[in-house]
């Protein structure tokens, strides 16, 4: 599966170490990595190119295998579209659903 970071770019879900706060890498020990990062050429930014206050609107630091990317979605709405991936997987066991019978006799015993 694919998490959207905006902009157009996406990532894979298995190759996602970290989702964190931007703020979290602007000061301490943080701005060193981040530093590194764009030293090696690994740091993308998702945001488009020369916008006003750019610094600002990124919201976001999600550290992967390979790259560290920003962007302007917050890290607790990743966090959720990731989480959402992984709840949409579909298997192919079927044994533990319910046929149409028993999620009509749990909705009529729901609503007693």
């Amino acid at each position: 599966m694919f998490l959207h970071l905006g902009n157009g770019v996406s990532v894979r879900t298995k190759d996602v170490i970290a989702i964190q706060s931007y703020a979290l890498f602007q000061d301490g020990p943080g701005s060193a990595l981040l530093a590194a990062g764009q030293a090696d050429g690994k740091v993308i930014n998702t945001l488009d190119l020369g916008s006003e206050g750019e610094g600002e609107s990124i919201k976001s630091l999600i550290l992967t295998t390979d790259k560290i990317y920003l962007s302007a979605i917050s890290p607790l709405t990743l966090k959720r579209r990731s989480e959402l991936a992984f709840h949409t997987i579909d298997t192919s066991d079927t044994t533990d659903r319910p046929d149409k019978t028993e999620m009509r006799d749990i909705a009529i015993t729901d609503t007693e």
